[in-house]
């Protein structure tokens, strides 16, 4: 609170009280003067700052402003008008605290011929509370300023396009289907010949080993990992050709759908009939076409 500043000043300004009031010595002065006591205002100036001081501590805003002002009433101290800054900041008066800080540094200079210690930070302080009153302001003219809504402007309601019709029916689903048709028979066919070689190859060496042919000495655990390789190979055997065969019949009931839809955009006529037999499962198209 600056209060270091305060108290040189009240030294100075009380030696130069007494030093102004030397020549008055030489002058008989009336008794009814000399009976009245003098009224010290840089006393009741110190009082009111120390009761400002801990009225701000306490929180107590508004009594500390007023003291403040008090006290610079009876002494025009920097150090006052830096106070009733803060005490303006802390009540929201952002405006009147920017007048009070740029007094502070005015007066300081005028009064010591120099700059405060705390120019730079003072600077700062004014720039940024005049930056929160310029966002304040646009807020509250922007909140005043009624929106304006745009013409509402009714069409008459456009028809729907026709949707254009497919010129090659079933093409999609052929196309699709014969993919999915030749990708399931290629998995089943390369994963049952990969995993079936394996498996075969596991039960050979098995059964060299069982059987008391054994040039490689295979051991036992040997034996039980050939025999875990072989039942893996056989599993993946069973697992690609039963998803490459289910690839396969997506495949060929995708394509049955299509050639349907093909047809009867010609004028066919052809039905799906399912088909079973020993060893296989499927669609059978038939119909006239």
């Amino acid at each position: 609170m600056h209060e270091s500043k305060l108290c040189t000043l009240a030294l100075t300004v009380g030696v130069c009280l007494v030093t102004g009031s030397l020549p008055g010595l030489a002058i008989a002065a009336p008794a009814e003067a000399e009976a009245k006591p003098e009224i010290d205002t840089e006393q009741r100036a110190m009082k009111a700052y120390g009761d400002g001081k801990a009225a701000y501590d306490a929180g107590n805003y508004s009594e500390a402003l007023q003291l403040f002002l008090d006290a610079q009433s009876l002494y025009p101290s920097p150090v006052f008008h830096y106070n009733v800054g803060l005490c303006q900041e802390a009540l929201g008066n952002l405006e009147q605290a920017v007048i009070s800080y740029e007094a502070y540094l005015r007066s300081y200079m005028s009064a010591f011929d120099e700059q405060p210690a705390d120019q730079v930070n003072t600077e700062n302080k004014i720039q940024r509370i005049n930056e929160q009153i310029e966002r304040e302001k646009a807020k509250a003219a922007k909140a005043a300023k009624p929106e304006t809504q745009p013409p509402v402007v009714i069409e008459a309601p456009l028809s729907e396009p026709e949707p254009e019709p497919d010129r090659k029916p079933g093409r999609g689903l052929i196309i699709t289907g014969g993919v999915l048709t030749g990708v399931g028979v290629g998995v089943a066919a390369i994963g049952g010949v990969i995993f079936g070689l394996r498996a075969s190859d596991s039960s050979s060496q098995l059964d060299s080993v069982y059987n008391g042919g054994n040039p490689e000495r295979v051991t036992l655990e040997q034996a039980r990992t050939i025999d875990s390789n072989g039942n893996t190979a056989q599993l993946n055997q069973v697992l690609t050709i039963s998803v490459g065969g289910a690839v396969a019949l997506t495949g060929v009931a995708l394509l049955a759908v299509g050639l349907v839809k093909k047809n009867k955009a010609a004028g066919a006529h052809a039905t799906l009939v399912p088909s079973f037999g020993s060893g296989h499962a499927g669609l059978l198209v038939q119909g006239r076409f």
